[in-house]
């Protein structure tokens, strides 16, 4: 289901800190509608809710550029 894991699970899950998380987010690799969105409204900080699957995808595809293959 999208858009149903903490940040902590969601890092958990793929095996990455909740830093490199925030770091892709504001470097704009993960984007708000298709990798996270913000639960609630109002606060300075709201916990984000992530799709693992789309998460999962876009490291996937970084990881393969990095390494210089094309799959």
């Amino acid at each position: 289901m999208p858009f149903s894991l903490t940040t902590a699970e969601a890092a958990d899950l793929l095996r990455v800190s909740d830093a490199t998380l925030r770091r892709l987010r504001q470097s704009g690799v993960l984007k708000a509608g298709v990798h996270f969105r913000i639960q609630g409204l109002g606060t300075v900080r709201p916990p984000l809710l992530w799709d693992r699957d789309a998460v999962d995808a876009e490291l996937a595809k970084r990881t393969r550029r990095v390494l210089g293959r094309s799959f």
